[in-house]
């Protein structure tokens, strides 16, 4: 069975978490922003269409 917190410690550890909770709302706002943008740019149509279908009618 995995550990549920083994993935989490491989992508963040508690320093991260540190930086990210000072970070200021518009900081967190634009990370947001870039994040959304960097998978817009990377995600196959297909998977765009189901995307916005969900957004759409809920999961």
């Amino acid at each position: 069975m995995k550990d549920k917190n083994k993935i989490k410690d491989e992508y963040i550890n508690d320093e991260d978490l540190k930086r990210y909770i000072d970070l200021s709302p518009e900081k967190k706002l634009e990370y947001l922003n870039e994040m959304n943008q960097f998978l817009n740019a990377a995600m196959p149509p297909e998977n765009k269409k189901i995307a916005q279908k969900l957004r759409e009618e809920g999961f």
